[in-house]
């Protein structure tokens, strides 16, 4: 591969993040403490604004690195989508750690780095990049989960999720290795044009890459790490971890598939529709059943993987709606784990009883959380009910209506969990005359949580600018037409 400097220029995005990545570790080396979270985020937004598409040229997509990696056009909203679930987090990681009473400077490089593994998977048109960004991701995302060492749940959380997501990787990488063999190439593109379906080995190769990508987006019979991982890990950390790895994972599958296989496979197409009917069902039962918020997201998480998967088998259609989903999900969760670090000192904060009466104590902090659980539930007028009524939508469109149906009885036990948690923040009185943790009022955190909000609630209201313009990118995506679309 040869070196180009356009190709340079194609990333420097990206390149963005790397230096924002190393300013920070020397910041932290120098003791810098006072500049973390604003070069944080300012190399962030550097990096969302230089991926913009700003030129009509802009909305193809273009390989670069002997077309190992895709820029510009749909490429450049994914980039810009995982930098904004960053920057949401931003908000409220430094105040959560400062009540906490835990010095953790290295959690801002870990989360850029994060970010620019997430970039990497979601935009590889190569298994080797996939494999590299997957990893990158990951090992970052394991540290976060344990970054509370005096807490059992926290170490717990890291070592589990370390162990099942080395085995799920080791899946995954023989996927690849096998996919390697019997097309003799690692590129997408060029895989999409050998003739595999004669080959006795391609469906267990995909199948064993299905079952390293499940895993990390927690779909049913891969998901039973997430409820333990995302109890013990820090709040605000733990909302990151569920909505932009997810992303990233979610749309690098849809690639993959989309990509290698003009028409998808039968029994891929059915394994993906089953694992998505069961997991809706699955996870919304079993939410249904929690006691501890934390958990409580943790299993709506697997539900809303299911309303993802659907929409990925559900074609050109599907695969828009599962991308307006995934950053309508991220403004959402963010902000519901944001509020429940910012009402958490002990771990016990973030049980249910906790949040008894907190509506009449602090009237902008329940409303505020009725917004994120009502959009999580897919009430209208919020952002959810409008990315719910896509997936669905599409699933119709490909005359999934089995699924789709199940999906909607799905989403009303969800209704259900969710609005039980707002009757206890306003019928429900507290256990003592006062909360157990008073919420966070810093400024940070209360602005992160206004802007997230407003979003939630603009986006249910006008949701066309945003997915009219994912909808003109991929129209544009040179790259994906060339996988049937």
């Amino acid at each position: 591969m040869q070196f180009n400097i356009q190709d340079l220029i194609q990333t420097m995005p990206l390149v963005m993040l790397l230096v924002t990545g190393l300013l920070l570790m020397l910041s932290d080396a120098f003791n810098l403490r006072s500049l973390l979270p604003w070069l944080a985020g300012l190399g962030l937004t550097a990096s969302l604004v230089l991926a913009l598409p700003l030129q009509p040229g802009d909305q193809a997509i273009v390989p670069v690195y002997n077309n190992m990696f895709l820029t510009g056009g749909l490429a450049s909203f994914v980039h810009i989508a995982l930098c904004l679930g960053a920057l949401f987090s931003l908000f409220f990681i430094q105040d959560f750690f400062q009540r906490a009473g835990k010095v953790v400077d290295e959690i801002y490089a870990i989360l850029v780095f994060s970010v620019i593994g997430m970039i990497m998977l979601a935009n590889s048109n190569d298994l080797a990049v996939t494999f590299i960004g997957l990893e990158t991701m990951s090992i970052c995302l394991y540290v976060m989960a344990a970054l509370l060492k005096t807490r059992q749940s926290s170490n717990e959380a890291g070592l589990k999720y370390f162990l099942l997501g080395s085995f799920a990787t080791g899946f995954l990488l023989f996927g690849m290795s096998m996919l390697y063999g019997i097309t003799g190439t690692t590129q997408f593109t060029l895989m999409s044009q050998t003739d595999m379906s004669g080959n006795i080995l391609f469906l267990p190769a995909v199948l064993f890459i299905l079952i390293g990508f499940l895993f990390k987006v927690s779909a049913f019979p891969f998901h039973n790490w997430t409820p333990d991982v995302y109890q013990g890990t820090p709040t605000p950390l733990a909302g990151f971890m569920a909505t932009a790895s997810k992303t990233a994972s979610f749309i690098a599958l849809g690639m993959f598939l989309h990509q290698t296989m003009p028409v998808l496979d039968e029994k891929i197409f059915w394994i993906l529709v089953g694992s998505a009917v069961i997991s809706m069902v699955y996870g919304n039962i079993v939410a249904a059943r929690q006691t501890n918020l934390k958990r409580l997201l943790a299993y709506s998480s697997i539900a809303h993987t299911g309303y993802v998967l659907l929409g990925l088998a559900s074609g050109k259609e599907g695969f828009i709606a599962v991308i307006f989903y995934a950053f309508i999900y991220t403004i959402m969760n963010v902000g519901a784990f944001g509020l429940i670090g910012m009402n958490e000192i002990e771990e016990e904060d973030a049980e249910v009883s906790r949040w008894n009466g907190i509506g009449l104590r602090k009237p902008w902090f329940g409303v505020a959380m009725s917004v994120f659980l009502f959009s999580l539930a897919g009430i209208p007028p919020l952002a959810g009910f409008m990315s719910k009524y896509q997936v669905f939508f599409a699933a119709v469109r490909s005359e999934l209506y089995v699924a789709a149906i199940i999906g909607v009885l799905a989403s009303v036990v969800g209704a259900y969990y969710y609005i039980r948690v707002i009757v206890n923040m306003y019928f429900t009185k507290s256990e003592t005359e006062t909360s157990h943790a008073l919420p966070s009022c810093a400024m940070s955190p209360t602005i992160g949580v206004f802007v997230l909000a407003a979003l939630t609630l603009a986006l249910g209201i006008f949701p066309s600018p945003v997915y009219t313009w994912i909808e003109s990118l991929f129209q544009g995506s040179g790259m994906l037409a060339m996988a049937g679309f």
